[in-house]
């Protein structure tokens, strides 16, 4: 039989002093896992708003010239005679490295931008193409402008598996 006896009332109050300390300590493993989770929510939410409004600036900021080049070839021999072409150029692609760069490193959502903007930037790498790769030579730098094609290589490889994705992720558009 069970010896009650041995039963204090310091053990007694021991005991629940030891359950209340347990159950203290999940309470605090409890809140600090929502309040991560929170935090991290509230990250997502941030680099996403950030990366639509840096690719709205850009946009805005490039709107004419690229108006300007529309239709046309860009090769360095056109961009190298006129100054104030190049001078965009430069620009624009040294903006658009800097957005890359920004996916790669995850400051900026990679589904984001590739949503709201993997065709027109495939475009545009395929527009700037020659220009880029005659600038690596030219310049003898190799990695002018990698994480641009970086960035279009892995839009065009993601758009391939993910040919009907719409920004709800639990959502695929079926063609007809």
């Amino acid at each position: 039989m069970f010896d009650f006896s041995l039963w204090t009332n310091d053990n007694t109050l021991s005991l629940i002093s030891i359950g209340l300390a347990v159950l203290g300590g999940l309470f605090v493993v409890v809140q600090i896992r929502q309040q991560t989770k929170i935090s991290r929510a509230d990250h997502d939410r941030q680099k996403k708003q950030s990366t639509i409004e840096f690719y709205n600036t850009l946009s805005s900021e490039s709107y004419q010239f690229l108006d300007d080049i529309k239709g046309r070839t860009i090769n360095i021999g056109v961009v190298n005679a006129d100054k104030e072409l190049r001078k965009s150029v430069i620009r624009y692609l040294s903006r658009l490295e800097r957005l890359a760069i920004g996916v790669a490193s995850e400051v900026y959502d990679f589904q984001i931008l590739c949503l709201m903007s993997g065709r027109y930037l495939i475009k545009k790498y395929k527009q700037f193409k020659s220009y880029i790769d005659e600038a690596r030579i030219e310049k003898d730098a190799p990695m002018l402008y990698k994480e641009f094609e970086l960035l279009v290589e892995r839009i065009e490889k993601h758009r391939s598996q993910h040919p009907n994705q719409v920004a709800d992720k639990k959502v695929e558009v079926k063609r007809l």
